[in-house]
């Protein structure tokens, strides 16, 4: 047995390559790593056994570390932090997470550093539609908090992290109880009631509440004083700290963190659409910045009509933007490439060898349609734009590493595509053949 662990010690220190330490908290350590199977950096959260042992507290720090191992891979979604896998060795259990370069959303929780309310709302937004993914996978997360919402190198991506106090809606398991962090508790939670998605709306309503002002809603000196406030009082109004707030976010906010259920968001869908509705409030927004917009828009094209939401946010993250005007050539015969472009809007035409052989508008897709391989293949023929367009362009690499769905979604279009283009040539082969 001991041959055994001292080789499973072995292979965690060849396969990760400890950078340094990212944090630290009762329950465990979490360190920057790089692992050299995969060849990427990651973050992995180890939790030493003696933690397990504690008298007080030893069951339930291994039922956390279980909850969060047990996820994953099943919480595959753009804006959930991903858990590559779970070990251990004879020192710790460890779990290999995603690395999130541009840290948590703690330090944007002081009134002399706040985001821009746009900016506040791009995330919220994105908060809830992850907890409303995760709610119909039967899970709730029970400790929504800045401290475990992280953001990418460039900070406008956005992922929940921490499951380990995670309530499993349809497991037999016995759950972990008393979990949470107080202020983020929902009033129900001191009544013993059974967590719902509302205990998780009503956290993201005081995670906003704190994003918008610095302050918590509460300003309770002692636990029990704050436990009081929660169950009788109500919370003081957004306005009180500042004017700039649009009537409907401050709506949104106030009805998340209702004191009464009732009068709460019973649905992550009427909380989230409550949110898009408030950024064209926002004075010069610059909408087109945010993925709601982008979002909404991809959603209804005919491109995209077979992907789930969460595979069109996905697709979000591998994928930019863009205008070009007439005369420009997007793809240029005999140079290699491995991008896909979905027009927008106006047209393109394709040449061969001088010759014009297809012109393409909106809804049609042009590029490297052999993403699938690593290597990069030459173009066989320029694409120059006829009329000015604006496209999707999807990073084909990017593309490849992306999840089975989405890559199955993106095959199923552009089959799709391929055979309405080749009704369309014989079509014009049949009117040639006609008019000759």
């Amino acid at each position: 047995m001991k041959k055994s662990m001292d080789s499973q010690n072995d292979t965690f220190r060849h396969r990760f390559e400890i950078k340094k330490a990212l944090g630290r908290g009762a329950s465990g350590e979490v360190h920057l790593a790089f692992d050299t199977y995969a060849q990427l950096d990651v973050a992995i959260k180890i939790n030493r056994l003696n933690l397990f042992e504690d008298p007080k507290l030893g069951n339930r720090n291994r039922r956390m570390w279980l909850n969060e191992a047990r996820l994953a891979g099943k919480l595959q979604h753009p804006f959930i932090v991903q858990i590559f896998e779970a070990g251990a060795t004879d020192e710790f259990n460890y779990i290999v997470m995603e690395y999130m370069a541009g840290g948590s959303l703690k330090r944007f929780t002081t009134p002399d550093n706040l985001l821009p309310i746009n900016r506040v709302i791009d995330i919220l937004y994105k908060v809830c539609i992850a907890l409303d993914f995760a709610t119909k996978m039967g899970v709730l997360h029970r400790d929504i908090k800045p401290a475990n919402v992280l953001l990418g190198a460039d900070e406008n991506t956005v992922k929940i992290s921490d499951f380990g106090a995670a309530y499993t809606t349809d497991s037999d398991l016995t759950q972990v109880d008393m979990v949470g962090t107080l202020p983020f508790m929902a009033p129900e939670h001191f009544r013993q009631a059974r967590p719902t998605q509302q205990s998780d709306i009503y956290a993201v309503g005081v995670m906003a509440y704190q994003l918008l002002t610095g302050r918590y809603p509460f300003t309770a000196k002692s636990q029990e004083d704050l436990i009081y406030q929660k169950l009788n009082e109500e919370v003081l109004s957004l306005e009180s700290w500042r004017s700039d707030i649009p009537q409907a976010l401050r709506f949104a906010v106030h009805r998340a963190m209702h004191q009464d259920r009732e009068m709460r968001y019973t649905s992550w869908q009427g909380f989230y659409e409550d949110l898009a509705a408030a950024l064209p409030q926002v004075s010069q927004p610059d909408e087109g910045r945010f993925d709601i917009a982008r979002f909404n828009f991809m959603r209804k094209l005919p491109f995209f009509a077979d992907f789930l939401d969460n595979e069109i946010w996905e697709t979000l993250g591998i994928s930019r933007s863009l205008s070009m005007g007439t005369g420009k050539t997007v793809v240029q015969q005999g140079e290699a490439g491995g991008n896909l472009y979905i027009i927008t809007s106006g047209e393109v035409v394709v040449i061969k060898n001088g010759l014009e052989i297809n012109r393409m508008g909106e809804g049609d897709c042009f590029g490297d349609i052999a993403y699938q391989e690593e290597i990069l293949h030459v173009h066989t023929s320029t694409v120059t734009v006829a009329k000015s367009i604006n496209v999707i362009e999807i990073d084909g690499r990017m593309l490849r590493g992306a999840s089975d769905s989405l890559q199955a979604c993106f095959s199923k279009s552009l089959l799709s595509l391929m055979v309405t283009q080749l009704r369309k040539a014989d079509q014009r082969i049949l009117s040639m053949m006609c008019i000759e």
